[in-house]
């Protein structure tokens, strides 16, 4: 795991910085008051559709509710610790046990800053709103960077130590199955000289 260089190209690609820390924390005392609606927003999508409501057991919807609640208000207060980040990569694990997967997560993020938007334009003036769900949506962006990392990672490093490979020997094997598949694809090139562009 090399959270440090995963967090750091994600920050130094999406623009977040100190300064979006600062403009969710000088704007919290507006954001904070989100958190109940976002909660009850986000399960009650979650819950409504039959292959996310599966995910959750019976009568923990509460108890999501409040994690939820929790890392928003993280977020907008700008509480961006190392411990913070750790946990968000953790979340990566814990998605893959509850098998929640990356398009699930990534889909749910969306709804999140499209609602986090909207609650924006109608509480600032559009300058302001501009820059507070920029801040927010950089933030959110590097949260699921880290999550979709971390779920990956985590999981290669399972099946590693399930199979007992080393990771140069499982790296080898899947660059030549990626090869192969490429090729099903009707992708002929190296795995080096793909682009989109020469789909």
């Amino acid at each position: 795991m090399d959270l440090e260089k995963v967090l750091r190209d994600l920050m130094v690609l999406s623009g977040f910085s100190k300064n979006d820390a600062l403009v969710l924390r000088e704007t919290a005392d507006v954001t904070l008051g989100w958190k109940d609606e976002f909660a009850q927003a986000f399960y009650d999508l979650l819950f409504s559709y039959p292959p996310t409501a599966k995910v959750f057991r019976e009568g923990e919807r509460a108890a999501r509710e409040i994690s939820l609640k929790a890392w928003y208000e993280d977020v907008v207060r700008g509480n961006f610790a190392e411990s913070f980040w750790r946990r968000q990569w953790a979340v990566g694990l814990i998605h893959i046990a509850r098998q929640v997967t990356n398009p699930y997560m990534l889909g749910m993020m969306s709804r999140v800053q499209q609602l986090f938007l909207h609650k924006c334009l109608e509480n600032f003036e559009p300058e302001k709103a501009e820059q507070v769900f920029g801040a927010f949506k950089r933030a959110t962006d590097v949260i699921a960077g880290i999550i979709t990392e971390g779920y990956f990672q985590n999981y290669m490093s399972a099946m590693q130590r399930v199979a007992g490979f080393r990771e140069g020997l499982v790296m080898r094997m899947l660059d030549l199955e990626i090869g192969r598949m490429l090729e099903d694809e009707g992708v002929h090139l190296s795995v080096e000289d793909w682009s989109v562009a020469n789909l």
